[in-house]
């Protein structure tokens, strides 16, 4: 495998130091190396702010109310707005977007959490995703390797790319909006562990 780049990791999560370590650290031996070091770099090594950077470039609960419809459409409009207004950051979740009355729970739900319970839960959420989107570049980083190999050797190698390559899902999507300060009380530069929420 190649050594990565920032903008195939920059669509991973949109955080610079995440992008550069992961960057540095790469050309990895498969994947379950690139995800096992992913998961040590968000969870222990990155400082809190580089969560809340990509937290920042979501729209998932603005994305979620566009498939929604009478009054889970109206319950999630006000999540979007108290959510933030109480945690300083939008609503991160793994769940499918058209599932909007589960979304709408778990808004309701999670709404309920300590900003310490609720940005240990997000980051958790947003890993999950961060996992999804690091298998979806590798499958396409070694469907360019055996188009490269193919090439090089004169073989002919059948078109494999799904119709899921072309229009990803829209859970998984990542949308720069800009940095969005954050209101929380921690020391942004720190680890979570520092900070005594892991």
């Amino acid at each position: 495998m190649r050594k990565l780049e920032e903008m195939d990791l920059f669509l991973c999560a949109s955080s610079i130091l995440f992008c550069n370590a992961m960057i540095e650290a790469s050309p990895f031996s498969s994947l379950e190396h690139a995800i096992s070091f992913a998961r040590n770099l968000w969870f222990n090594t990155l400082p809190i702010q580089s969560w809340l950077d990509t937290f920042s470039a979501h729209r998932h609960l603005s994305d979620a109310i566009t498939f929604a419809r009478g009054d889970i459409r109206m319950g999630l409009l006000q999540y979007l707005s108290e959510y933030r207004k109480k945690f300083g950051f939008g609503f991160v979740t793994s769940t499918n977007l058209r599932l909007s009355q589960q979304i709408l729970e778990e808004v309701q739900a999670r709404y309920q959490n300590s900003l310490q319970v609720e940005l240990e839960t997000a980051s958790r959420e947003e890993f999950t995703l961060i996992e999804r989107r690091l298998t979806k570049l590798w499958e396409r980083l070694s469907r360019e390797k055996i188009l490269e190999v193919s090439e090089e050797t004169g073989e002919v190698v059948q078109d494999s790319m799904l119709e899921d390559d072309v229009a990803p899902d829209s859970s998984d999507e990542v949308v720069s909006k800009g940095h969005q300060p954050s209101i929380v009380t921690f020391d942004l530069n720190k680890t979570p562990e520092e900070n005594d929420i892991c």
